[in-house]
Parts: C-alpha cells; sequence; structure tokens
C-alpha cells in the first residue's frame, strides 16, 4: 500500500448575492433578524451543551489507534506489540478524560487573565501548577 494522499485543503470562496438559490428578501430590512443573529452567535454554546450531555468519544478510534501503537514501538524499541480492542478503548477514555480536565483548568486561566480565548501558555502553566502527580510527566 503507497503513501497516503493529504487532501489539498479547500479556500472558501465567496458567492454573488444575486447567484444564491433562496427567498427574495422583502422590505428594508438589510440584516439578518434578532432570532438568526442569535442563533448564529451563540451555536458554540449549543454545541458545548451537546458535547456535555453526550458520553462518546471525541476523538476517532482509528488515528488515536495509530497514535497509541507508534507510541508504544517507540518506547519498546520497535518491537511491534498487539493490542486488544478493550485496551486500547481504555487508554483512549483516559486520554480523553486527562486532556478535558486540562482543558478545563486551562480555561480557568484564561479567564483569570482577564481574555476568552484559550493560549499555548495557558496549557502550559496548567500542567506546570498540577506537577508531576497530575500528569506533568
Amino acid at each position: 500500500m503507497g503513501p497516503r494522499r493529504r487532501r489539498k485543503p479547500e479556500t472558501p470562496r465567496r458567492r454573488d448575492e444575486s447567484a444564491t438559490p433562496g427567498p427574495a428578501r422583502r422590505g428594508p430590512s438589510v440584516g439578518p433578524s434578532p432570532r438568526q443573529h442569535r442563533q448564529r452567535k451563540f451555536g458554540w454554546l449549543r454545541e458545548i451543551r451537546k458535547l456535555q450531555k453526550s458520553t462518546h468519544l471525541l476523538l476517532r478510534k482509528a488515528p488515536f489507534s495509530r497514535v497509541a501503537r507508534e507510541v508504544c514501538a517507540k518506547f519498546t524499541r520497535g518491537v511491534d506489540f498487539s493490542w486488544q480492542a478493550q485496551a486500547l478503548l481504555a487508554l483512549q477514555e483516559a486520554a480523553e478524560a486527562f486532556l478535558v480536565h486540562l482543558f478545563e483548568d486551562a480555561y480557568l486561566l484564561t479567564l483569570h487573565a482577564g481574555r476568552v480565548t484559550l493560549f499555548p501558555k495557558d496549557v502550559q502553566l496548567a500542567r506546570r501548577i498540577r506537577g508531576i502527580q497530575e500528569g506533568l510527566g
């Protein structure tokens, strides 16, 4: 099997106002209605609530499996171990729980700094504050 080809990222294109098939605008209103604006503005909040309710894994299983096997091979000097599917799922559960908790702590540091954008320095500070016991390692 040959090397995988990467898909070329698509550049966003502008659509012509006249070419869009949709209902014709009525009246003098220029912008979106307040309801549409609210839905667009708080879409991220709806997504957060949906993800907090669910219990499914956030990372895809196949890419995570490849990374886990690669790390395993690196630390075992090239020896290829076989993994049980349940072992990989348990490792993925633990990794996702760790990452979610880390990002929660890092975002609290972001809010403490008076920002709303999470920066890498917030994640680094969260790991430093946690220390070796909590996963700085």
